[in-house]
């Protein structure tokens, strides 16, 4: 029996153990309780370790679709379209913090939170998820509750260092964000606008009647009770009846992750935050791509199951990679038209007011492009395509701060042709893949 057909041999005998496997972890858990070692891995499957066994066998199981209710699909959209605008508010704030803070210490802080939020928030979303889809719902309760913690005390230890004054504002902002995460995992995104209300009317409140005192009580207010209620929500777990899988394996299967969210965090921030504090229509050029987040998620989704419905009823491979492609490029376009209404709307209003530069509508048009690049990361992610991504974005990264020392002055539309270079390289790399039936099994 050669290798392909002990994997094949071995997916048959594990698949009733396993049921609807989840990932690869759920898989390793049980090759190990069945005395599955490295060693035999190694000599038996030809692979490094049980993990890798883990990984071969799960491409090997049949996978099972659910149509989801029109009311319950509805629901999710819903949800899913929510998280753009929600993750926006905490900027109704920021002109008061610009007043108490100053502006300079501010874009300081602000950068780096969200240099640090965004990866760590992926990280603590990844591990929950894992730890939720096992079963082990008292286990990702804990994970959130730590990681968010260890999160807070990084960011507010780090503000320090970088300005005394910053501690507060950095620790709120990335309470909102630890908090935003744990209450998004738990389908909370309703609550999480509810508690916000304080925050923007505070905002609302300083920008209209000039009133700094009570906008940055208001925002406070907002933060506890978001960092009580996600402290709650990932509480409420009764204890597992099982060990949870090993951290190894979870730190496995997160850090290429993590690291593209770190790298994508790199790129827009070189950018962007160099027009936090210039004309009106720079620092608001990343407002479409924020609020387009939420239909980029949602497009991604739509992407899976309509690609796993294919699966399904496809007999022809040549057919299914046809079909497979005009479907990335499809819901790639779906995402760039979204972003784009939105960016339009935008620039709309500022040529109305005559706020409305030629630099302004050049980062604008960068970020529409990135929407499309992260649609076309979430679909490489979800199908083992991160590691074209991982050698991409370094390259781009690099190129775009070097450029920018090199030739300063450029930063926009070097910053656009990173984003143009980026979206054609990712969708060459998504079409290669997109059509091979092995990543959707």
């Amino acid at each position: 029996m050669n290798e392909i057909e002990a994997v094949d041999e071995l997916a048959d005998r594990v698949a009733p153990m396993i049921g609807r496997a989840v990932d690869e972890l759920q898989i390793a858990a049980v090759l190990e309780s069945q005395g599955f070692t490295d060693q035999v891995a190694r000599e038996r499957y030809g692979v490094k370790d049980v993990f890798a066994l883990a990984s071969v066998v799960f491409r090997h199981l049949p996978r099972d679709v659910e149509a989801l209710p029109d009311a319950q699909r509805a629901r999710r959209t819903f949800r899913v379209l929510s998280h753009g605008p929600l993750f926006l508010l905490p900027s109704l704030g920021y002109p008061a913090v610009y007043d108490w803070l100053g502006g300079l210490p501010m874009v300081r802080g602000l950068v780096f939170t969200t240099a640090i939020g965004w990866w760590w928030a992926m990280g603590m979303s990844l591990v929950a998820y894992r730890l939720l889809g096992h079963g082990l719902d008292h286990a990702a309760g804990r994970s959130l509750r730590l990681l968010g913690g260890i999160g807070l005390g990084v960011v507010a230890a780090g503000s320090l260092v970088i300005d005394t004054r910053l501690w507060v504002f950095c620790l709120a902002q990335m309470g909102f964000q630890v908090s935003s995460c744990v209450m998004v995992i738990y389908k909370r995104e309703a609550r999480l606008a509810l508690l916000m209300l304080p925050a923007c009317a505070g905002g609302l409140a300083h920008l209209v009647f000039d009133m700094m005192l009570v906008a940055l009580c208001c925002g406070a207010l907002s933060i506890v009770l978001v960092l009580v209620e996600s402290w709650r929500s990932a509480g409420k777990a009764a204890p597992d009846t099982r060990k949870p899988p090993r951290m190894p394996m979870l730190l496995r299967l997160t850090a290429p992750s993590v690291a593209y969210s770190a790298l994508c965090a790199a790129f827009l921030l070189n950018t962007d935050a160099r027009f936090v504090l210039a004309e009106l229509d720079l620092g608001l050029a990343v407002a479409p791509l924020v609020l387009g987040m939420g239909a980029v998620e949602w497009r991604a989704h739509r992407y899976s199951e309509q690609a796993l419905d294919q699966l399904d009823h496809s007999r022809d491979v040549t057919a299914f990679r046809r079909c497979i492609q005009w479907l990335l490029i499809r819901e790639l376009a779906h995402c760039l038209v979204i972003i784009g209404c939105i960016a339009l709307l935008m620039l709309g209003v500022l040529a109305q007011f005559g706020l409305l530069t030629t630099r302004g509508s050049l980062l604008v048009d960068a970020h529409v492009l990135l929407g499309g690049v992260f649609f076309l990361g979430f679909v490489l992610m979800r199908y083992e395509g991160l590691r074209s991504s991982l050698v991409i974005m370094p390259v781009v990264v690099i190129a775009n701060v070097v450029v920018n020392l090199v030739v300063p002055g450029y930063e926009i539309q070097v910053f656009l042709t990173g984003c143009a270079v980026l979206l054609v390289l990712f969708l060459l790399v998504s079409l290669v893949t997109a059509g091979e039936v092995r990543r959707y099994r």
